[in-house]
């Protein structure tokens, strides 16, 4: 439930409330080292209240590796990080004991676990779990980078504005839109959205460049599988899709096919609307998808419920500290979500030898 990946594992533990949410790696390759300055640049373009366009909610999300590396070497141990929370006010949560949030799993907590679950900032199922998914997720990016594979995010929409240029990066505008223009369009929808105490969605696009074909499996393995799975794993998403997706429904087969090619004695496809995956395996162009991210539910306007102890109709207004479109934290989620299955991937592939390097001259 916690635990993600299959020689490269992952698992998470903490919650919004707690003390420290945090996690740890097994499998990692031995003998990396680890950047730490660029798992917390990651952490920066996940914080919140960095802007205010995000949740005012001041984390200073500092990260502790508290085992796992020796002289700063990957040491073939799980990798453990912390993240301490440090700004949390429990009591804009009180009233959700009784009174579930629509479009939070706050009601679905209450009918798996009673009494017992933890509603306090949406417990285990906040999108402060992706804090250590992001520090986890930072380190398999990083090694793929040093292998020359370039895994980027960035908002291709929001709420009605559509961006379909790259003209800057991404983490250098507050909407994470690679666009001037797209990012001013987009901040000025969500602070008038903002204003009025509701919330947007939006939609992110991926793009993995570099990396090898021939790597997952038919059927249940498909690369599109494993992706997916890592993807649902973060709060508010509800969609994805591969290549052109459902677009590929209305098209006809000479369309939606990529011809073969070759260019400089390495076969390629000439365009690439399949995604750069084939029956479950990667073609060795780049991976594309795209996925939906729904309006961040907690909003503050009235909105109608039920109390659960007296199952009569009740109202609620939404207290406390919220992203007005959490689509922007995603993005480096994404990232670091598809850099941490995608190495899995390659370890299992044997494309990466876990124990391949025994010096630090390696």
């Amino acid at each position: 439930m916690f635990t993600l990946g299959n020689v490269l594992r992952l698992t998470i533990f903490g919650s919004s409330h707690g003390e420290l949410v945090g996690s740890t790696i097994d499998g990692f390759p031995v003998g990396f080292r680890v950047p730490v300055d660029y798992i917390r640049r990651y952490m920066e373009y996940r914080r919140p209240g960095s802007s205010i366009l995000t949740s005012q909610r001041k984390e200073e999300d500092d990260i502790e590796i508290v085992s796992g590396l020796h002289e700063g070497y990957t040491d073939g141990s799980p990798i453990t990080i912390i993240i301490r929370n440090k700004n949390v006010i429990s009591s804009y949560y009180s009233e959700l004991r009784e009174n579930p949030r629509p479009g939070h799993s706050d009601y679905t907590l209450f009918l798996k676990y009673g009494e017992f679950r933890n509603y306090e900032g949406g417990g285990f199922l906040s999108g402060r779990m992706t804090a250590p998914l992001v520090a986890a997720g930072a380190i398999a990016k990083a090694y793929l980078e040093g292998m020359g594979i370039r895994i980027m995010s960035y908002m291709r929409s929001i709420g009605d504005v559509e961006c379909d240029r790259i003209t800057g990066d991404r983490y250098n505008f507050e909407t994470r839109m690679p666009d001037p223009e797209c990012d001013e369009r987009s901040r000025n929808l969500i602070m008038e959205v903002m204003k009025a105490g509701d919330s947007l969605g939006g939609r992110i696009d991926t793009i993995v460049e570099n990396f090898p074909g021939g790597i997952g499996e038919p059927f249940f393995d498909s690369v599109e599988s494993i992706i997916s799975h890592a993807i649902f794993s973060i709060p508010a998403v509800k969609a994805i899709e591969f290549g052109d997706g459902f677009r590929l429904a209305s098209m006809r087969g000479s369309e939606a096919n990529d011809p073969f090619d070759v260019i400089d004695g390495k076969i390629v496809t000439r365009t690439n609307h399949n995604g750069g995956i084939l029956g479950g395996i990667t073609n060795g162009m780049p991976i594309k998808f795209s996925i939906a991210v729904k309006p961040t539910p907690s909003i503050h306007l009235p909105q109608q419920t039920v109390n659960l102890s007296t199952s009569e109709r009740s109202t609620i207004t939404v207290k406390g500290r919220h992203d007005p479109c959490v689509a922007i934290r995603a993005v480096p989620v994404v990232e670091c979500l598809t850099s941490f299955v995608l190495l899995d991937l390659l370890i299992q592939s044997g494309y990466v030898n876990r124990y391949g390097k025994k010096s630090k001259r390696d």
